[in-house]
């Protein structure tokens, strides 16, 4: 029986179609081990093993699991720059107590990277000797205080953020002082620091800085 025209291609896309999966199931396996065991003691054959495949699988779509790392931390960038919104958007956030606000996105983002595994946590802990890592973590940055800079220019119209702040500069200011909070508390562990009085003395902080004085 002859081939239609339309069949060809369809074979065709199949062994593309399950190399994809595939690729997708490593990727999984690999961010799962990273975060739950730590991308040192993570092997290509424990992301084989998990994935359920071969090792020579993982090499046929990935050299090392260095590759696979930077390829997780470019489709997190890209998760980043598809969210429309920030989680300082000023429109759903500050309601009538804008300071308590404040305290309350930076605890719970706090409660939330420290209770589970974080691909942030991850990749913030190798941009320090990881060149390229640090390379395309700052892409990331970049997107977060361009949206952060969106959220604080809606604020200054909502009357929330003070006029004469310069959203840009206080953009970079404020996710900086936010990053280093979570290297020092999260990555570094520092012994004697009391990491809730250090959130609370942040928001106050970002609150000083950032926010109208109350009339």
């Amino acid at each position: 029986m002859p081939q239609t025209a339309t069949s060809q291609p369809v074979r065709r896309r199949r062994p593309q179609a399950r190399g994809q999966i595939t690729r997708e199931k490593l990727l999984e396996a690999a961010e799962w081990l990273f975060k739950s065991c730590g991308y040192d003691a993570t092997s290509i054959g424990d992301i084989a093993g998990r994935a359920g495949v071969g090792v020579g699988t993982v090499y046929h779509h990935f050299t090392d699991k260095r590759a696979m790392l930077l390829q997780l931390v470019d489709r997190w960038g890209d998760r980043v720059a598809a969210q429309r919104r920030s989680e300082l958007d000023v429109s759903a956030m500050f309601g009538a107590d804008p300071r308590r606000a404040v305290h309350t996105w930076l605890t719970s983002g706090y409660e939330r990277l420290r209770s589970k595994p974080s691909i942030y946590l991850m990749v913030l802990a190798l941009s320090q000797r990881d060149e390229e890592v640090r390379r395309r973590y700052q892409r990331i940055e970049q997107l977060g205080i361009e949206r952060l800079t969106v959220s604080l220019e809606l604020g200054k119209q909502s009357g929330f953020i003070r006029q004469a702040i310069d959203a840009p500069a206080a953009a970079f200011l404020v996710h900086h002082a936010v990053d280093m909070a979570a290297t020092q508390l999260l990555v570094r562990d520092p012994a004697g620091v009391d990491p809730d009085r250090v959130l609370s003395e942040l928001a106050d902080m970002i609150c000083r800085y950032c926010l109208e004085d109350e009339k």
